[in-house]
């Protein structure tokens, strides 16, 4: 038998400034919608997709549940796969962060210990997102998935894999996760058979 597949697509460029968003429900802009359409539909082409997993912010799940509708493809949407909360950071354009720099400066040298204010510790993050993913695995026969979700989303599952430390500071700062790339993982059918990461932030 095949590979399982799984294809990790995060999704398009949000209809904001540049800020940090996390669990703020930010919607796509028209540019972004458009390539994530393009991706999906690029992905299915190639290698037809049986099941689509989505995050449940509307960036990753409106378009999701748009495309699972016109392919006739089952969706499921997974509360543990947002975007880490980044309490309150999340949703301020960066123009307005003023004196608050410093604390995300830190954060970004030290995600492990430098956590945003009100915001999810790192570990939490980790915790949940891992345990969706081991879920996600482990429950479905599927031979190919797509999940729409988020770059720290997919940085954690990364990590996790390749069983390096999610306090890493290089993970989220020198892993470039495109808006609409795909990473692509392969998990062999057999009994303990370790995922494969075939590919990170390739876009179609």
């Amino acid at each position: 038998m095949s590979n399982r597949l799984i294809t990790l697509i995060r999704h398009g460029k949000v209809d904001g400034p540049a800020a940090l968003y996390g669990r703020t429900d930010i919607a796509l802009s028209d540019a972004g919608r458009t390539d994530l359409q393009r991706a999906l539909r690029a992905i299915h082409q190639q290698t037809a997709i049986d099941q689509i997993v989505s995050s449940p912010l509307q960036r990753c799940a409106s378009v999701a549940q748009e495309f699972s509708a016109q392919y006739e493809l089952p969706l499921l949407i997974e509360p543990d796969l947002q975007e880490m909360n980044f309490g309150r950071w999340d949703g301020i354009a960066f123009d307005a962060l003023g004196d608050e720099w410093d604390k995300l400066a830190r954060f970004w040298d030290s995600p492990a210990t430098a956590q945003a204010p009100e915001g999810e510790a790192l570990q939490d993050f980790a915790a949940r997102v891992i345990s969706a993913w081991q879920q996600l695995i482990c429950s479905s026969t599927a031979a190919h998935q797509v999940i729409v979700c988020h770059g720290g989303v997919i940085r954690i599952i990364i990590a996790h894999i390749l069983k390096l430390d999610v306090g890493t500071p290089s993970l989220f700062q020198q892993l470039q996760i495109d808006y609409a790339s795909q990473t692509r993982i392969s998990i062999g059918n057999y009994d303990q058979a370790q995922p494969v990461i075939n590919h990170i932030g390739l876009k179609t």
